[in-house]
């Protein structure tokens, strides 16, 4: 069943998409209500599931490059496993599978073209075993939303993929920085 919004959550959304750190006190004035009621307003988003506050990074402002990636698998098991596989990967932007058939489409962000190169062509979603075929386009610049979830990872140890970062030829030769996760990577993230 689809959810509906009230007028007093879709402002205070609309608030909270302008200025994720406004105050319940912010927030109620804006509305009319109590800081109260706005705090009540935003926990139930929350609660069903609606919403939730997190960091999204610029990526312009970190000099990332971005790729979308359009995957056709051989069958339904296929693309199952691909996406169970990656669904981790900090590099990962947007993940979808397709309506009609077995079609996967993925953003992914990378440091530079050399990173992007690794992972749309090596070590990547579209090289994963039951792909019939694939189609990879690299962005310019992102001019909407100025921000995207990009995964930090905190604890470095190995890449949610399996794939070994630091065996990696490219790797060694100085062409990719290695998985955001992987305890041997090399980048700014």
């Amino acid at each position: 069943m689809q959810e509906k919004l009230s007028d007093a959550e879709r402002k205070i959304l609309k608030i909270l998409q302008e200025d994720g750190r406004a105050s319940y006190s912010k927030m109620g004035k804006m509305l009319g209500m109590t800081h109260v009621g706005a705090r009540k307003h935003t926990l139930n988003l929350m609660s069903r599931g609606i919403m939730r506050v997190s960091a999204c990074l610029n990526p312009r402002a970190l000099g990332l490059r971005h790729a979308l990636i359009l995957i056709e698998t051989l069958d339904d098991r296929s693309a199952n496993r691909i996406v169970e596989r990656f669904r981790n990967c900090p590099r990962l932007v947007f993940l979808s599978r397709l309506i009609g058939g077995n079609n996967i489409v993925a953003i992914v962000i990378a440091e530079n073209m050399d990173v992007l190169e690794s992972i749309t062509s090596v070590c990547a979603l579209r090289t994963a075993e039951g792909i019939r075929r694939s189609e990879v386009i690299v962005g310019s610049n992102i001019i909407y939303p100025e921000h995207l979830p990009i995964r930090i990872v905190a604890e470095k140890s190995q890449a949610p993929c399996g794939l070994d970062c630091c065996s990696c030829n490219r790797f060694r030769d100085n062409h990719c920085l290695g998985c955001p996760a992987s305890s041997c990577y090399r980048g700014p993230l």
